[in-house]
C-alpha cells in the first residue's frame, strides 16, 4: 500500500509541480544570464579578507555549527536537528572549497559574522558561470542565512532550484522551511520533488519517506507518520545505512511517546542507542540517554530517569556541551524537586543557570530563575522569589516568549497568596487571564478564573457617562 502511495506521489507530485518546474527550467537560463551579465552592477561587496584563514577538523566544524545554531536559533526537536545538519554540511563544504572566498566566509563565521559571510558567498555565487555549481553555493548561502533571516534563506533555496531544478538539497530545505511555517501544501510539493529525484532503495528514497513522516507528524497525523518513518527504516536497514536507521528509530520513539505507547518508545530509543554506540557517536549517545531520562521522568520512573541523566552527564565530561549539560542539570533539578529534596534541586538548578548564562542563552537562564523562584517560595523566602520571577520576566520579554510570561504571572499569583498579599496576587491572576486566550489552555484558564472568583473582589463596573 505504501509503495503504491509513493508511486502516486511520484506521479501526482510530478503533475502538481510540473507546470512550476517547466517554468523554473525555462526561466533559469534567462534569469541567470541576466544576473550574470549585470553582476558588475549588482554584486554585493565582499567582505575584506581577514588576516588569517582557518582550517578546521570535523569535530571543530561540528562544534562551530552547534555554537552558531545555539546563538541564533531557538527551535527544538526535528527543526533544530535539520538546521544543525544543514549548517554542518555547509561548513564542511566551505572548509574543503578551493575558493578563497569560501575560506573567508568560514573565517567570518568563526567570528560570528553571519552577514559578511553571506555577502562574501553571494559575490562568489554570482561570479560562478556553471549553473549547478552556483546552485550548490546558493544552498550554502541559504543554510547560513537561516541563522538570522529565514525568508532570505528561502529565497536562496529558490535561486538554487531556479538554476538547477534537480538540486535535491535545495528542495529538501524548501520543504523543511515550508513545513516549519505550516505551509503544508508547499512543503508537500517540495518533498515530492525529493521523491522524484530519489533512486529506488537509496538513502534519498529513505529520506523522502522520512520527510513525509515529518510532514504528517506536523499535522498530527500520527498513524501516517509512523507508517512513513517505518518505511524509511525498512529501506535504511536494507541498504545498511545505520545512521539513517538510527534517526528513524528516534523519530518513531518520539511519535510513540506522543501517542503514549511508552513501551514502543523505549524500544526504539534503545535501538537507536545501539546503532549510535556501534558507530561511536558520543554526542548522539548523550542525546539518547537524555531522551530516555525524559521518557522515564514522564512515566514517573524517577530512579531510572536519574540514572539516564547521570549517564549522559558522565559522557558529557569528555565531550563538553554546555547547552546539553544545562538541560540535564535542569531536568535533574525537577526530579529532585518532585522527590521533595529542595536543597539538591537548588544545586542542580544553579548549575544549569551558570551554564546557560555562560553561553548567553536567555530562555534557559530565565527558566532556571523561575525554577529557583518556586523553590524560594517553598522555603518562604518571598522577597527572593519575587526578585527571581521579575528577572525571569525581563528575559522572557526580551526574547518574546509570551506563554512563559503568563506562567510567571500565575506563579507570582501563588507567591503573593502565600505571602498574604492578596491584592497583588489578584492583580497577577487578572493579568494572566487577559493573556490566556488560546483554547489549548482552557482548563488552566478555568482554574485561574475559579481562584479569582473565590479570592478576589469583582472588578468595579464601568460607570455610565451622563449627558
Amino acid at each position: 500500500m505504501l509503495r503504491d502511495s509513493v508511486a502516486a506521489q511520484r506521479g501526482q507530485g510530478w503533475l502538481i509541480g510540473f507546470a512550476a518546474l517547466v517554468l523554473i527550467a525555462a526561466v533559469a537560463a534567462v534569469a541567470y544570464t541576466v544576473i550574470y551579465s549585470e553582476r558588475n552592477k549588482q554584486l554585493p561587496e565582499p567582505a575584506s579578507l581577514p588576516l588569517q584563514q582557518v582550517s578546521l577538523n570535523d569535530d571543530e566544524l561540528q562544534s562551530l555549527a552547534e555554537t552558531l545554531v545555539t546563538a541564533h536559533l531557538s527551535e527544538k526537536g526535528n527543526a533544530a536537528k535539520e538546521d544543525l545538519q544543514a549548517l554542518g554540511n555547509t561548513l564542511r563544504n566551505l572548509n574543503h572549497s578551493p575558493h578563497q572566498a569560501a575560506k573567508t566566509a568560514l573565517q567570518l563565521l568563526t567570528d560570528n559574522n553571519v552577514e559578511d559571510a553571506v555577502k562574501t558567498l553571494k559575490a562568489l555565487a554570482l561570479n560562478t558561470q556553471a549553473k549547478r555549481d552556483a546552485a550548490k553555493m546558493w544552498v550554502d548561502i541559504g543554510n547560513i542565512s537561516n541563522l538570522n533571516a529565514e525568508q532570505h534563506a528561502l529565497d536562496s533555496y529558490q535561486k538554487s532550484v531556479t538554476l538547477d531544478p534537480d538540486n535535491i538539497n535545495a528542495w529538501n530545505r524548501i520543504g523543511h522551511l515550508a513545513r516549519k511555517r505550516k505551509h503544508y501544501d508547499e512543503a508537500e510539493i517540495a518533498y515530492q520533488h525529493v521523491t522524484r529525484l530519489s533512486d529506488e532503495l537509496s538513502q534519498t528514497q529513505a529520506l523522502s519517506f522520512a520527510n513525509f513522516g515529518l510532514l504528517h507528524q506536523s499535522q498530527n497525523q500520527y498513524d501516517k507518520a509512523i507508517t512513513s518513518f517505518s518505511e524509511a527504516l525498512r529501506i535504511n536497514d536494507k541498504i545498511n545505512n545505520n545512521s539513517g536507521a538510527a534517526s528513524n528509530h528516534e523519530n518513531l520513539a518520539s511519535l510513540y511517546r506522543t501517542t503514549q505507547d511508552y513501551a514502543r518508545a523505549e524500544q526504539h530509543y534503545k535501538a537507536a542507542f545501539d546503532l549510535y554506540k556501534s558507530s561511536h557517536e558520543t554526542s548522539k549517545l548523550i542525546e539518547i540517554h537524555s531522551a530516555l531520562g525524559s521518557l522515564y521522568q514522564g512515566m514517573q520512573r524517577t530512579q531510572d530517569a536519574l540514572k539516564e541523566y547521570e549517564k549522559a552527564l558522565a559522557l558529557s565530561q569528555d565531550n563538553p556541551n554546555e547547552r546539553v549539560s544545562a538541560g540535564l542539570y535542569s531536568n535533574m533539578g525537577i526530579l529532585a524537586q518532585r522527590n521533595n529534596d529542595p536543597d539538591k534541586a537548588e544545586a542542580y538548578f544553579k548549575q544549569a543557570l551558570a551554564l546557560y548564562q555562560a553561553i548567553q542563552q536567555d530562555k534557559g537562564t530565565a527558566d532556571q530563575l523561575s525554577n529557583l523562584a518556586i523553590l524560594a517560595r517553598g522555603k518562604k523566602q518571598f522577597q527572593q522569589s519575587e526578585a527571581l520571577h521579575q528577572r525571569a520576566i525581563e528575559l522572557y520579554q526580551q526574547g518574546n516568549h509570551p506563554q512563559a510570561i503568563i506562567n510567571q504571572y500565575i506563579n507570582l499569583g501563588f507567591l503573593y497568596t502565600a505571602w498574604n498579599k492578596k491584592d497583588m496576587a489578584c492583580d497577577y491572576w487578572q493579568k494572566s487571564l487577559k493573556n490566556l486566550t488560546d483554547s489549548a489552555f482552557a482548563m488552566r484558564k478555568q482554574r485561574i478564573e475559579d481562584i479569582v472568583k473565590r479570592d478576589c473582589k469583582p472588578l468595579p463596573a464601568a460607570s455610565k457617562s451622563e449627558d
